[in-house]
């Protein structure tokens, strides 16, 4: 069940006008202004919404609100950068310690769908969207995926090196991997009469079906 999060973490790339300097209060008119934003895009479209309605919705000034933001593209690359900079976060907390290789791949894997199941909308928005967004902040969202690809690649070859996975291009695999992660949102409709529990346990079972060599299960570290 999508549950929108109280509190949203910022990148430092994110920056409001600079008549704003209280890093606090930007971090809250931020997460008050998507709030608002996320309702208006899942139920009119990102172009279909106005700032001024995002304005009303938020229980904003226009003129307060451009104090936080520039335009609307901006509100549609903190949508996304807030989902991004979550994710990764959680991730890291997942390659944190003295993990075998197999249980690093099983855990990013529930993580970044357990993250998806909490971020839907975000999701959505960073798909059917992000063509609107300007140069840089697509160039800023392309580099944030990146770490995800990076992540799956680097866990797939030290697989590769102890002998466990089998693939002659983990970096395919992991741009693949990274897009299944997200396919929870993305095909929702469709995997409606299944759990996220199920989707995530699903998803290993095929991707560790894959990449384990024969035998290598038996030799998997306890």
């Amino acid at each position: 069940m999508y549950e929108r999060p109280d509190k949203i973490p910022r990148s430092e790339a994110q920056s409001a006008p600079p008549t704003i300097k209280n890093p606090v209060l930007i971090r809250a008119r931020h997460a008050q202004i998507c709030r608002a934003a996320e309702d208006l895009f899942a139920e009119k479209g990102y172009h279909k919404t106005s700032v001024r309605d995002i304005a009303r919705k938020a229980g904003m000034s226009i003129g307060s609100l451009y104090d936080y933001i520039r335009n609307k593209e901006d509100i549609l690359h903190l949508l996304t950068s807030e989902f991004l900079v979550y994710l990764r976060n959680e991730v890291v907390k997942v390659l944190e310690g003295d993990h075998d290789v197999v249980t690093q791949l099983e855990g990013t894997l529930e993580t970044m769908v357990r993250v998806v199941d909490r971020f839907q909308e975000y999701v959505l928005f960073t798909y059917r969207d992000s063509k609107y967004l300007k140069k840089l902040d697509l160039i800023s969202l392309i580099e944030q995926e990146a770490f995800f690809i990076e992540t799956f690649t680097g866990i797939i070859e030290r697989g590769v090196r102890e002998g466990l996975f089998q693939t002659q291009n983990p970096e395919v695999v992991s741009t693949v991997l990274t897009l299944l992660t997200h396919s929870w949102a993305l095909k929702r409709y469709n995997l409606r009469k299944h759990s996220v529990y199920m989707f995530q346990k699903t998803l290993i079972h095929m991707v560790l079906h894959g990449l384990l060599k024969d035998g290598a299960s038996e030799r998997r570290p306890v």
